[in-house]
């Protein structure tokens, strides 16, 4: 079964709109549960001023992050730079043989590894 949260328009931290306005991400139970990781609930919520209890209904759906918790989710994000690399799925359009989209394939995930572990490494 596919959760179609996760498929739900992002706007990434630190981007802009054409007015210079920072943008902000639209949390989705599926995104606030990716930023936590692997901490507790509580250990989350203490690093965002919210109680346990706020974090496990966000994740399960039934509450939204209010503006000022939105924000605060959002700076957590740009300090451990998640989604910083994501891409639209289908994002990519292969032109011409076989071989050299298998190469360019291949490029695109060296270098995406790469990237990885060099943020893993800091």
């Amino acid at each position: 079964m596919i959760d179609g949260s996760q498929y739900e328009e992002l706007y990434m931290p630190g981007e802009t709109t054409a007015w210079g306005q920072k943008q902000a991400l639209h949390w989705t139970p599926h995104l606030i549960k990716r930023l936590r990781g692997k901490r507790t609930q509580a250990e989350f919520g203490a690093l965002l001023g919210a109680p346990k209890n706020t974090v496990w209904r966000w994740e399960a759906g039934q509450a939204q992050p209010d503006a000022r918790y939105a924000t605060r989710l959002s700076e957590l994000a740009e300090r451990e730079h998640f989604l910083t690399d994501w891409q639209l799925v289908g994002s990519m359009t292969l032109l011409g043989d076989l071989e050299s989209a298998k190469a360019d394939m291949a490029t695109l995930f060296r270098t995406s590894l790469e990237r990885t572990s060099r943020q893993l490494a800091e």
